[in-house]
């Protein structure tokens, strides 16, 4: 992947606590300084920055790494594993052991027989070349898993992993006792929880507060989220955990009122007030999630996949629906009103408007019109909201619509997979 995509970071070794570290890979890589060898979480997204995390973890700490845990089973985070089990052999040294909770294989296994969909949904999340046949060394299996927790012994101090639900069912935070340090995993950002991104299966919002309710029974001293600076100071510890579990606590109570009075899944999202002092703290900014995206989870986890619209119950085929209802309206007329929409400042419901239209095949100079406006529209859309996953996915509906390639030939031609 680019060492310029959003997820990298650049920082070399830092020091958080006594024997505890991070090292900038695809996001902060946790590094554990066991006594006689040392702990990695994250191998990193492999090639020059895996290549410069093993310069900086042997120079800095000057010991053989003998555990490689995988924080969770999303790619890019271990891509580049293999680098640092050739790194051992080069220095006649045992290889690290892989650990990861047991639901990564089954992750992995699900990455693999869908590769053409993972390649389709992250170059339209991210804008970014991704390969639609991934090498085979991005999904190296552990060779030791647990399920809820499991202890690592070194003889200056020892880690213990912990099963941390959260944006996947395969997530591991690491506690170093003696340090009272917590690796957060997926399940701390810093930012909103990141239930309910549009492309992604249920990511229950639930089992993500327990999570954080766990971490917080820890009463840790420094907290090490995935991506950003650590947390030491105890009322921003936490804050930062408590803060986004009541707020997912807030969204769960208000949706369950709204389905038990028949209301349906896009009226709960308009209803549902977002008050500022859970939605407009600084440890629930939008930047990834938004609450948007945890009431759809949250309606996800009790209904199923009718928008109660009876027409769509047993639909036709979209282009057919489309030439029925551009056969059925002015197409002038709809163009006309879907640019006074624009003009007054209602980008979304010009959207709704322009679709009328839009969704036909037809090369109706008129429809064509309307193709191009939806894709000015959606690029207005993709300034008016604040999760990066809701702008990236705007820009390349933009694309699609004008025929223009997410990734561009050159992009996809210099990139070079680790």
């Amino acid at each position: 992947m680019k060492a310029d995509n959003i997820l990298m970071m650049k920082q070399g070794l830092s020091r958080h606590a006594e024997g505890v570290y991070t090292v900038g890979g695809q996001g902060n890589s946790l590094v554990v300084d066991l006594g006689d060898s040392v702990l990695l979480v994250d191998a990193g997204p492999g090639l020059d920055i895996t290549r410069r995390m093993i310069g900086q973890v042997r120079g800095g700490l000057g010991k053989r790494v003998s555990h490689i845990v995988y924080s969770h089973g999303h790619m890019g985070y271990n891509n580049g594993v293999q680098q640092w089990l050739d790194d051992a052999l080069h220095h006649g040294e045992p290889p690290p052991c892989v650990v990861a909770h047991e639901r990564v294989v089954h992750r992995y296994g699900r990455y693999v027989e869908t590769a053409g969909l993972q390649a389709y949904t992250n170059e339209h999340q991210f804008r970014s070349p991704y390969p639609k046949q991934p090498p085979a060394h991005w999904f190296h299996l552990p060779e030791l898993t647990y399920s809820d927790r499991l202890v690592i012994e070194g003889s200056a101090r020892s880690v213990e992993l912990l099963s941390a639900p959260s944006e996947t069912d395969d997530g591991t935070a690491v506690w170093i006792a003696s340090a009272r340090a917590l690796y957060g995993s997926n399940a701390f950002i810093k930012s909103c929880p990141n239930a309910g991104s549009p492309y992604r299966i249920h990511r229950d919002p639930m089992r993500w507060a327990r999570t954080l309710d766990n971490f917080l029974a820890l009463a840790p001293a420094v907290l090490i989220p995935e991506f950003g600076k650590p947390l030491t100071d105890a009322a921003d510890i936490r804050e930062a955990l408590e803060v986004p579990a009541r707020a997912i606590r807030y969204l769960r109570d208000e949706v369950v009122k709204r389905m038990n009075d028949g209301m349906g899944e896009i009226d709960i999202v308009h209803d549902v007030p977002l008050p500022d002092a859970l939605f407009a703290h600084r440890f629930m900014k939008p930047t990834y999630g938004c609450a948007q995206y945890i009431i759809r989870d949250l309606w996800r986890g009790e209904n199923g996949w009718w928008n109660r619209n009876a027409t769509d119950l047993h639909p036709a085929r979209p282009s057919d629906a489309a030439a029925a209802v551009l056969a059925a309206v002015d197409p002038k007329r709809v163009l006309d009103h879907a640019l006074a929409l624009r003009r007054s400042g209602d980008t979304q419901l010009a959207l709704h408007v322009v679709d009328l239209l839009a969704l036909s095949q037809s090369q109706h100079p008129t429809v064509v019109q309307a193709r191009q406006l939806k894709a000015e529209l959606c690029r207005e859309r993709a300034t008016q909201v604040s999760s990066v996953v809701s702008h990236n996915l705007y820009l390349s509906a933009a694309d699609e619509l004008i025929g223009e390639p997410i990734v561009d030939d050159e992009s996809r031609a210099n990139v070079q997979w680790g």
